[in-house]
């Protein structure tokens, strides 16, 4: 069977020229296309191939009285080590695109990349399996039960408060964000007009890697995306010779790290887990006694 030659980008693709020096915008492209990964996770940059996050749980001090020795007290150190992944593809442009200096290519570049590459960062952070890919943050959530979403998320946000964490952010498929806006009591009015995420204080970040089912809130300021800062565009115009193109290399190495899942993270599980809506409604919509 033979193997289909893989497409190239024409002038009908994009024009203009990727400059080098744009690389760091084109960065900021891929991210700003991962809803989950741009928004929802605190930037970490680094120039290594792994982070270590400490974590440390040191005793508590003791009240003295006058002239009592001072304790000395455990510091329960530990560390949490996060591998940055590699994520890379190649895209071919045609020579008489890339000399068609008209339109700057940077931009249209990055409209590829949230298309494509921003989709699968989401998605490894999200649901990565672990080498190559990153540990993803699903998975790995503690759950918050509730008997709707409303009460799951309530307690989402209290535990991660009695924890020492301040949620802020509510991620999901934007399909389930839209439909708690709808979900209306028994006089018809609208339960959350402004959304569920705005009724309790968080933001809303809607996800389309998210599955359905899967309602993530997190503590932004203790989750972090790892970016190796030698992120690069490369391009060549040898290795596609025989077809008058040039290749794009696109490598970037990424981690998702949340050292302290308790202060974190939730996702949200309805008890009776059979469906996840912020208050059980007829097929009208309408919200049951």
């Amino acid at each position: 069977m033979t193997t289909p030659a893989p497409p190239i980008s024409t002038t009908g693709s994009f024009q203009g020229t990727l400059h080098p020096h744009q690389v760091a915008q084109v960065l900021n492209m891929l991210t700003s296309g991962a809803p989950f990964a741009g928004t929802a996770l605190t930037p970490y940059p680094t120039n290594r191939s792994a982070v270590a996050f400490p974590t440390a749980r040191p005793d508590r001090p003791a009240w003295l009285g006058e002239g009592e020795d001072i304790p000395v007290i455990g510091l329960g150190d530990d560390a949490d080590i996060v591998a940055v992944c590699k994520l890379a593809s190649i895209v071919l442009l045609s020579n008489e695109g890339f000399s068609d200096a008209s339109v700057n290519m940077t931009a249209q570049f990055g409209d590829l990349l949230r298309d494509s590459a921003s989709i699968e960062l989401d998605r490894g952070v999200l649901y990565g399996t672990d080498s190559p890919e990153p540990r993803g943050v699903v998975a790995a959530a503690p759950a918050a039960a509730g008997e709707d979403l409303a009460a799951a998320l309530t307690t989402a946000i209290g535990s991660i408060g009695d924890a020492g964490g301040i949620a802020s952010h509510l991620c999901a498929r934007p399909s389930v964000l839209a439909d708690q806006r709808n979900v209306r009591d028994d006089n018809g009015q609208r339960l959350y007009p402004e959304g569920l995420g705005a009724a309790f204080g968080l933001t809303e970040v809607g996800c389309p890697e998210l599955a359905p089912a899967d309602v993530l809130v997190v503590a932004r300021d203790r989750a972090w995306l790892v970016v190796r800062n030698d992120f690069q565009v490369d391009t060549s115009r040898d290795w596609a010779f025989q077809k008058d193109a040039l290749a794009i290399r696109l490598r970037g190495r990424f981690a998702v790290a949340a050292p302290v899942l308790a202060k974190a993270l939730r996702k949200l599980q309805i008890s009776d887990g059979s469906r996840q809506d912020a208050a059980p409604r007829t097929a009208s919509g309408t919200a049951k006694k």
